[in-house]
């Protein structure tokens, strides 16, 4: 799609939710996505959007569900297990790319 925001989760600090059975990786620089153009882009992928906001996205990957913020913020909920966590958010900026 062109996004000018390249995703990498090496750029990314992970970590177990401590208020919830969650995992979120957290980006290591600043950034500021246009989660309408995402969306849009994920759409057209098959990913089904439960909520979209100029703030937030809801949507399920790899069944489960994963929010991303317009900062880059991933949370891969339902799992505290890395390796888990870190294969649907790896799924999510692929289809994002």
């Amino acid at each position: 799609m062109g996004f000018q925001l390249k995703l990498e989760l090496s750029g990314f600090a992970g970590q177990p939710c401590s208020s919830r059975i969650a995992y979120e990786f957290i980006p290591k620089a600043r950034h500021t996505l246009n989660l309408e153009a995402i969306a849009k882009s994920l759409r057209e992928k098959g990913v089904y959007i439960e909520i979209e906001t100029p703030a937030i996205l809801m949507l399920k990957i790899n069944a489960r569900a994963v929010s991303l913020f317009r900062s880059g913020k991933i949370i891969v909920k339902s799992t505290n297990d890395k390796a888990v966590a870190r294969e649907t958010a790896e799924m999510l900026i692929e289809k994002i790319e």
